[in-house]
């Protein structure tokens, strides 16, 4: 039984890239969420939970179908090996490459899922926390902190080791596209000590909080007095330190233009200064 090149195999990904998109979606759902229901085309709302089930469903689907391509067709394959035993003559096996084929889907397939699973899984994965921005007892903290141009707060988010880093600050970005600018604000380090951390996000400024938390880890109650403490300090502290940022940041971008001005008629000066 002969197997064809894999050179000769059919161009493309493996995946589509759109599944591969909606299957890796968790990863920044208050966005996605936001772009789902700016569509209008659903139903029902779409949730974070709803969002992340949906994902794995369809890894699952993907990889039955890739098994079902695998294993189909195994009368055709004992025929067409009798057909190409010696001295005799048959057309060749065409389902070798597309067994060859399927192989290598199933196996990216696989390492997609482990990675998902694996990233979920670790100490602040998607997994491991939990949403806990719809408690009544932490109403007040959404009333103070959602007039504001942000959505993303964190405060002592894990790194790629699980380690909780500045115990002193808290993290703010802005929900403008595009605009790569984050916020620091100061807070005491105290909270640090009874092991709070949370991440916070949203899609848009209309839209409620997210607040994830590892609930294993972190006492609510010590999470609804940090968030009660930080909330105020954030309210009064961001609005004016993101307007010294903005400002800062268009200086750099005018200083670096006309640094790009100046480098560009010097090239043109130097390039017909010299004699011929």
């Amino acid at each position: 039984m002969r197997i064809r090149s894999t050179k000769r195999l059919p161009l493309g990904p493996c995946v589509p890239k759109d599944v591969l998109r909606y299957m890796t979606a968790w990863r920044r759902h208050p966005r996605t969420l936001a772009w789902l229901r700016s569509l209008g085309a659903l139903p029902f709302a779409p949730t974070p939970g709803m969002l992340q089930g949906s994902a794995m469903f369809a890894a699952f689907v993907l990889g039955y179908s890739i098994a079902s391509m695998m294993w189909s067709g195994p009368a055709q394959d004992a025929s067409t090996a009798s057909a190409n035993a010696p001295g005799t003559t048959g057309p060749v096996n065409k389902h070798s490459s597309m067994k060859v084929f399927a192989v290598i889907c199933a196996t990216i397939a696989l390492g997609i899922g482990t990675s998902v699973v694996s990233q979920g899984l670790r100490k602040g994965g998607f997994l491991t926390t939990s949403d806990v921005g719809g408690f009544p007892e932490l109403a007040q903290v959404q009333e103070q902190l959602s007039p504001l141009d942000a959505c993303s707060i964190t405060y002592r988010r894990r790194d790629k080791r699980g380690q909780r880093q500045y115990p002193n600050s808290v993290f703010i970005k802005t929900c403008s596209v595009g605009e790569y600018i984050i916020v620091l604000i100061d807070v005491p380090g105290t909270w640090a000590d009874k092991g709070v951390g949370f991440e916070m996000s949203r899609g848009s400024m209309s839209e409620p909080w997210e607040i994830q938390v590892e609930k294993a880890e972190v006492p609510f109650p010590d999470l609804e007095k940090a968030l009660e403490h930080f909330a105020p300090l954030i309210a009064a502290q961001y609005p004016e330190k993101l307007r010294e940022r903005r400002a800062s940041a268009s200086e750099m971008e005018r200083h670096l233009d006309e640094q790009q001005r100046l480098e560009q008629e010097r090239k043109a000066r130097a390039k017909d200064s010299y004699p011929r």
